[in-house]
């Protein structure tokens, strides 16, 4: 963000480049647009071109989990929310009928993409690799075999 100072609190480690991937040094410019949705008190909207009213915890039906505890918590609205603001959820959702709604004119027809999809943990997939050794397909180590020996691949329309 020009007119500002990053958070930066280290440089990246040189000895922690990735490998299979080209790397390309940090590059510092403008952001053409910046958009805020968070309820809490941080200094980002001062910085965004818009902010949007986020509902807070005590305003919102929502989950909390983490990796300290093996369960989820709830959240129950203790009011209603206040003003303007509105739960993440509807944010997004009125946000994606915009851009739908908007694709119709701007975006005619219908488009085809690639999607790769990880091999996940504890799937059948996963679990029948071979001695649960993972060998690198894209190292030669193993004939890539899509969906077993290496991320599956989809079209989405």
């Amino acid at each position: 963000l020009l007119g500002s100072r990053s958070g930066l609190m280290a440089e990246p480690n040189e000895d922690d480049k990735p490998e299979e991937i080209k790397w390309r040094e940090d590059t510092e410019g403008k952001l053409d647009l910046l958009v805020s949705l968070d309820f809490r008190m941080t200094a980002t909207p001062l910085y965004s071109d818009i902010v949007l009213p986020a509902a807070t915890w005590y305003e919102k039906h929502d989950l909390s989990s983490t990796d300290m505890h093996p369960f989820i918590h709830p959240f129950n609205p203790a009011i209603d929310p206040l003003w303007e603001s509105r739960s993440d959820w509807d944010i997004y959702k009125t946000l994606s009928k915009a851009v739908s709604e908007m694709a119709k004119d701007y975006l005619p027809g219908k488009f085809k993409d690639v999607v790769t999809t990880p091999l996940g943990h504890d799937s059948k997939q996963e679990i029948s690799t071979e001695y649960g050794i993972v060998k690198d397909w894209s190292k030669g180590e193993i004939e890539g075999v899509p969906g077993k020996t290496m991320p599956n691949f989809s079209i989405v329309e």
